[in-house]
């Protein structure tokens, strides 16, 4: 794996998730550093979850989308967002430089997401 996370702390300090209903949501910070070639798998387990339910991009490091790169979350033809269900998560990230291609070795930066699901 060529990432980090980093759950993001909210105004009392905590960075574990929270529940919200019969879910739970956590903010957190993916680092891509180098991608990996066919997408970059995160474990619900990194962001303090069993499953995911949902995930949003809620935000891109500075400079992310004028290099040219767009990030997506993978998911499979019936909608789920990995082979393995629910248990991770797949970036997939696009080097627009002609190519459309795999972002490869490159430093992609600093992905935002909110995750929600159980625990």
């Amino acid at each position: 794996m060529t990432h980090t996370v980093e759950l993001v702390e909210d105004h009392k300090g905590f960075t574990g998730p929270k529940a919200v209903g019969d879910e739970y949501v956590v903010d957190a910070l993916i680092n891509i550093n180098p991608y990996s070639a066919g997408g970059e798998t995160v474990e619900a387990s990194a962001l303090g979850l069993d499953t995911i339910s949902a995930v949003s991009i809620t935000g891109l490091e500075k400079g992310m989308g004028n290099t040219g790169y767009v990030v997506s979350i993978g998911q499979t033809a019936t909608g789920s967002y990995t082979a393995t269900a629910v248990s991770s998560i797949t970036f997939l990230i696009t080097d627009l430089n002609g190519t459309n291609a795999e972002a490869g070795t490159d430093d992609v930066g600093i992905v935002r997401i909110r995750a929600y699901g159980n625990k």
